[in-house]
């Protein structure tokens, strides 16, 4: 019985070490999306992802999606802030933009524009245009998102994507985060 014990909480460790790893890699996964990117069944996820909770090293976002509440697993490392990151090298980052400032735009009530130089059409579409530093950190570009934006969107509230598209940031504000799980004690 307690060769058992041993065994189980042996393969415990291995199963949290690898999902702990797909979610460094892969933050704002759900449940479902973290079986399919693991290959494992829904309750080892199930199972593995409490262990993790418990030892406080993810917490889980819960957000309202189309309607439905969905849980998205980040790493404890990962909380929500007001910086954004992008490799370099999905944008070209050596023609003269994204040098030593960006522009940022409010688009729409659900799109952060972030560019490199100055866009003439985003400009006349945008509520608001503000100039940002830019920082380059190991490989990616840095951008600290400005309050007004951060307060304008409720980014502390919301869910948000950050894609590339051609030599621009987009950033899509989508659900609401209903509330973040706590631990149980």
């Amino acid at each position: 019985m307690e060769m058992s014990n041993l065994t189980e909480r042996k393969r415990g460790r291995g199963s949290d070490k690898i999902l702990l790893e797909v979610i460094n890699n892969y933050p704002g996964l759900s449940l479902y999306e973290l079986s399919r990117k693991t290959g494992w069944t829904k309750g080892h996820v199930d199972g593995t992802l409490r262990r993790l909770l418990n030892s406080k090293k993810v917490f889980i976002k819960i957000i309202s999606r189309n309607g439905r509440r969905v849980n998205l697993v980040y790493p404890i490392e990962q909380k929500p802030s007001d910086i954004v990151e992008v490799p370099i090298e999905l944008l070209e980052a050596d023609n003269p933009t994204w040098h030593e400032e960006a522009s940022i735009y409010a688009l729409d009530y659900a799109t952060i524009g972030i560019s490199g130089k100055e866009d003439p059409e985003w400009k006349a579409a945008s509520c608001f245009v503000q100039k940002i530093p830019t920082i380059r950190i190991n490989g990616k570009l840095s951008l600290k998102i400005p309050e007004n934006f951060v307060n304008f969107y409720r980014l502390n509230e919301k869910h948000r994507v950050v894609s590339v598209n051609g030599n621009n940031i987009l950033i899509t504000i989508s659900g609401d985060i209903i509330k973040t799980k706590k631990y149980p004690s």
